[in-house]
């Protein structure tokens, strides 16, 4: 059975491209997408590379490929795969409440079905935080524009 899992690729050369990742795990699975990042120091030299790939791949292709290239030498550095963490933006966007309409709805107004989200001042559906202070009573905001 083929799932799509998110990979964490530590320990890429500084002049890795996309390219080259997508080439190098296609052997062992369907890559939908590909993502180097590169953090640099304050003169703008290259401190560590790694990367995130979505790949479409089976059980036994995932421990394939982590026999074959974990820890592995690759265009000079030393491969350090895992299972990524879910996205912040791919995690946001699952929890949005697709979709939603609600005509002449006031502010403030509780979405029918989902907890905790409610109708803003422009009528877009947003997600109710609740904040909890030490000792305090909770506190609660609505979030406003994307995601930075």
């Amino acid at each position: 059975m083929m799932l799509t899992k998110r990979l964490y690729v530590g320990g890429l050369s500084h002049n890795i491209s996309e390219k080259d990742l997508k080439d190098r795990f296609g052997k062992f699975g369907e890559v939908s997408d590909v993502e180097v990042v590169t953090r640099k120091d304050e003169g703008g030299n290259p401190v560590k590379t790694f990367g995130y790939i979505n790949i479409n791949i089976s059980d036994d292709g995932f421990k394939k490929c982590l026999t074959v290239l974990n820890k592995s030498k690759w265009k000079g550095g030393t491969l350090q795969i895992e299972l990524a963490k879910e996205s912040f933006l791919h995690r946001l966007a699952m929890e949005r409440v697709e979709n939603f309409h609600m005509k002449a709805a006031v502010p403030g107004t509780e979405i029918p079905g989902h907890k905790d989200w409610i109708v803003s001042k422009f009528g877009r559906v947003l997600p109710v935080l609740n904040l909890k202070c030490e000792g305090k009573s909770k506190i609660s905001f609505w979030c406003f524009g994307k995601p930075h």
